[in-house]
């Protein structure tokens, strides 16, 4: 259930709505529900979602690069991606 963020949620939809490229951070107490907040304005739109684990720069690049690739170019070979960059 989604309750109590629809101004957070509004912000973030102002900010895709521009044409130019737009960033925002996102930061609280834990538990307070960032993470429903950004599933909920991901819900209707093509977007990558990606939360780095404590593990390899490497482990972390590979599982970045499958959630790109299976979003951009679903029928691409599923190679990770050689750096962040």
């Amino acid at each position: 259930m989604f309750v109590a963020r629809n101004q957070e949620l509004q912000s973030l939809q102002k900010l895709y709505a521009k044409k130019s490229f737009q960033f925002a951070v996102l930061y609280g107490r834990r538990r307070v529900g960032k993470t429903t907040l950004i599933n909920e304005f991901c819900k209707d739109k093509k977007a990558i979602y990606f939360v780095a684990v404590q593990s390899t720069m490497k482990e972390n690049l590979e599982v970045l690069s499958a959630q790109i690739l299976s979003v951009l170019a679903p029928n691409a070979p599923r190679n990770p991606f050689g750096s962040f960059r």
